[in-house]
């Protein structure tokens, strides 16, 4: 029993320290992101802050946590686009595992992601003009210089 309690107050303390961290505005794209999904409560994440399409706004990328969004194949990750008005969401994933690194390659004018999934290992996720892949277990997989040559953003 005293280690369930431990395991929850590190769980609540994660979340905070997470949100802590987060501008207000992903706060918010990402509460009304889940809120459209039916989920009323605070949901708790991980995110990076990166510029994924050159325009020179910081994009997020967003992993989200607890059972409403992770199951045993991963996590959702969702992808904003930074604007001056805050982050207009922009694409989900499913079943994501860190570590979730961004490649130097660009298509259609996005940066690829390259992310861990449990059915293959690091695979690339290539922006197709209007968002990226749903399914990483379906994405080809990188190859170690494609790794090595990625930035790490999440991990």
């Amino acid at each position: 029993m005293r280690r369930l309690w431990v395991l929850l107050v590190l769980h609540v303390f994660t979340v905070t320290v997470y949100a802590q961290h987060a501008p207000s505005s992903l706060m918010t794209a990402i509460q009304a992101y889940v809120g459209k999904k039916g989920h009323q409560e605070r949901t708790p994440f991980r995110h990076a802050l990166t510029d994924l399409n050159a325009d020179g706004q910081l994009d997020a990328i967003v992993l989200l946590l607890g059972s409403s969004w992770c199951g045993s194949g991963g996590c959702n990750m969702l992808v904003f686009r930074g604007t001056n008005d805050g982050f207009m969401f922009v694409s989900a994933s499913t079943i994501t595992h860190e570590p979730i690194r961004v490649s130097p390659e660009n298509v259609q004018g996005w940066k690829t992601l390259i992310v861990y999934s449990k059915a293959k290992g690091d695979v690339f996720m290539q922006f197709n003009g209007t968002h990226y892949p749903l399914n990483p277990s379906l994405q080809s997989k990188a190859t170690t210089g494609q790794v090595e040559a990625a930035e790490l953003l999440l991990k």
